[in-house]
Order: structure tokens, then sequence, then C-alpha cells
């Protein structure tokens, strides 16, 4: 079975299955007050904070409460603050109220060096912990800040594709540390598929990969395809599926599944993931 991605973009922000560091809150402005107002303080290393995996993807700079005690619950920690070392001029946000694209590549350059230094042993396999990033608020960026919050969430086992949550992390950020040392494969991706509608479908929940599952990530990888480049076709990328994922991991009954970016993905939000799944039922 191939098939087109039905809906992955929703499982990160900019791009969705987690490759890596994943832009979190590139989507149109929803409250310009917002912007203006956002986080009053500077981050710091160790912070932790209240979130939604929705309201995560929602903006590029942090609009909700302030850090909390890492001895409560929180969703997610701040694991790097780094800094944009570009002059840019001008509010981060474009004519149309969107963030420009060349401080929103910067930001996210600066965390994907970040996560490399502290997070070495995260990898696209790694797809239920989602890595995010945060700019100034439009007040903090007019009056000079030039910080970018780095932060790590994971998506919670059990909830669906659709509409993801997040789990509560522990009190020590290294202990999640240790655990993606020790056990990576708790952090993979697997999905249950209830309604057998192929991973990523309707009604498909993140499932535990340290056990049983219908579905298993075997890879992601982007395919050829520069930003702005036209659609190749459903026929190539279906037959670039075939080779490198269904025909090479089908094996003993368990069917291997290619997905791929649809037209609408590629053109959009500039998708460009092939990934390879084995059904293991």
């Amino acid at each position: 079975m191939t098939s087109t991605r039905p809906g992955r973009i929703v499982a990160a922000a900019v791009g969705i299955l987690v490759v890596a560091l994943v832009a979190t809150g590139c989507s149109a402005i929803q409250n310009l007050t917002g912007h203006f107002t956002g986080l009053t303080v500077t981050p710091e290393v160790g912070d932790c904070w209240r979130v939604t995996y929705d309201d995560a993807q929602k903006s590029e700079d942090w609009e909700g409460t302030g850090a909390v005690p890492c001895t409560t619950t929180h969703e997610t920690y701040t694991y790097a603050v780094g800094k944009l070392t570009q002059k840019f001029t001008g509010s981060w946000l474009d004519g149309k109220g969107n963030p420009r694209a060349d401080v929103d590549n910067a930001a996210f350059t600066v965390c994907q060096a970040e996560q490399a230094r502290v997070l070495p042993g995260l990898t696209a396999k790694e797809a239920l912990l989602s890595p995010t990033y945060y700019l100034p608020s439009v007040a903090q960026w007019n009056a000079g800040a030039r910080w970018v919050r780095c932060d790590l969430t994971e998506i919670r086992v059990g909830s669906t594709f659709e509409s993801p949550d997040l789990t509560p992390l522990p009190t020590k950020f290294s202990v999640l540390v240790s655990a993606l040392e020790s056990n990576p494969k708790k952090f993979a991706l697997c999905e249950d598929d209830p309604a057998n509608n192929g991973p990523d479908g309707s009604q498909t929940t993140y499932a535990s990969c340290t056990g049983p599952s219908d579905w298993t990530l075997l890879f992601t990888k982007d395919v050829a395809g520069a930003i702005g480049s036209s659609y190749p076709g459903t026929a190539a990328l279906k037959a670039q599926g075939d080779s490198e994922c269904v025909t090479t991991y089908s094996a003993d009954g368990h069917i291997a599944t290619a997905i791929y970016p649809s037209q609408t993905t590629w053109t959009q939000y500039d998708d460009r993931a092939l990934d390879c799944w084995l059904n293991n039922n």
C-alpha cells in the first residue's frame, strides 16, 4: 500500500513528522495583540512551562503563562537559549502579520545547532519528542531582544494523530536525556490503527514502540526538491516509495507502506518527507 500524506503537517509546526527540529509556530497570526505583549522576561535554560500541543503550534513567540517550578506539572522545558547573530531591522512580522522567513529560518538554525549539542541522540526516529522554539515578543524584539528559546515537548502515547496531546515531563531534564540515551525506542514513532485507515489516518493513536502496535515508522527522509520547486507528481513519488520502502521492507506477511507529500502539502508547507511504515499485524 502506498499513499500520499493525509495530514502529517499537523504533528509539528512547520513540517510535521518531527524530523529532528520542528519549527513550531509558523502559522498565520491569530492574535496580533498577543505578539506585542507575549513573554515579558528573558527565558533561561532550565525553565519549565505549561502548554498544550495546540498552543505550542500557534505562534512563533510564547504567549502562555510564565515559567513554573519544574517540580510541578509542565509540558515543555527550555534546554537552550540561543542568540540571533544576524542584523535584522524592523519587526519579525511581515506586512501581513506573518513571521518573516529570514528571521524564522535563523531561529530554526540556532536551535538546530543547540539541539545537536544538548540532545545529540535525538534523531528523526524519536518522533514523540518534539523540539520547538520561540522568538521574543514584538515588544521585546523592538527593544533589541534577539534571543531564541529552544524547548522540548513529548507527544503523549494514546493521544490521536489528528489531535495530539503532550505528556508531562520529568522534574529533572536529565531524566529525559538519560532515557533517550538508554532507551531511544521509548520515544520512537508507532501507531495503533483501530479503524484500519493506515498510518496517520483517521482515528489512529500514538502507540509505544516498546510494546505491540499496528504500525512502526521505519524511516523518514527528504525527497529531492528545492523550496519553491514544482511538485514532481504522484507517480514519481509512488515509484520512489515503492522502491525504497515497500519492496525493500515488506517481508513475512508484513506490508510496508510509503507515505509521501501530496501536491497541497508540497506547495503550501514545503513538505518533502517520505515516510516508510511497517504494518505489524
